[in-house]
């Protein structure tokens, strides 16, 4: 796990927003991820954990439009204390929208047969 969001560091593509910082990268075959980092120097334990929570929750409203193979690592920027989960689902829309390969995935268990 490590190794692949530390190849997103090194291989993927930075993204810097309005309140976040993005590193994504795309490893077609693969299922997306997720990574969130966010140092003690941001504040404290439950300011970390609410920017957690509020990111995990956009991006699963998310999910079904990220590309197969898509990894972000999502930073935050200041003023992420006041972010909502559709501020941060906005923002990490453009970053999909800039790769220029968001498209919805097929449902499992559905044919068109």
């Amino acid at each position: 796990m490590r190794r692949e969001f530390r190849a997103v560091y090194e291989e993927g593509k930075k993204h810097v927003g309005k309140r976040l910082l993005t590193f994504v990268l795309i490893k077609e075959g693969l299922p997306s991820k997720l990574g969130i980092t966010i140092a003690r120097k941001w504040g404290k334990a439950h300011d970390r954990s609410r920017f957690k929570r509020v990111v995990r929750e956009a991006y699963r409203k998310l999910y079904p439009e990220l590309p197969s193979g898509m990894i972000l690592n999502v930073h935050p920027r200041e003023g992420y204390r006041e972010l909502t989960s559709k501020d941060i689902e906005a923002e990490l829309k453009q970053v999909i929208k800039r790769c220029g390969k968001a498209q919805p995935k097929p449902a499992k268990g559905r044919s068109d047969h």
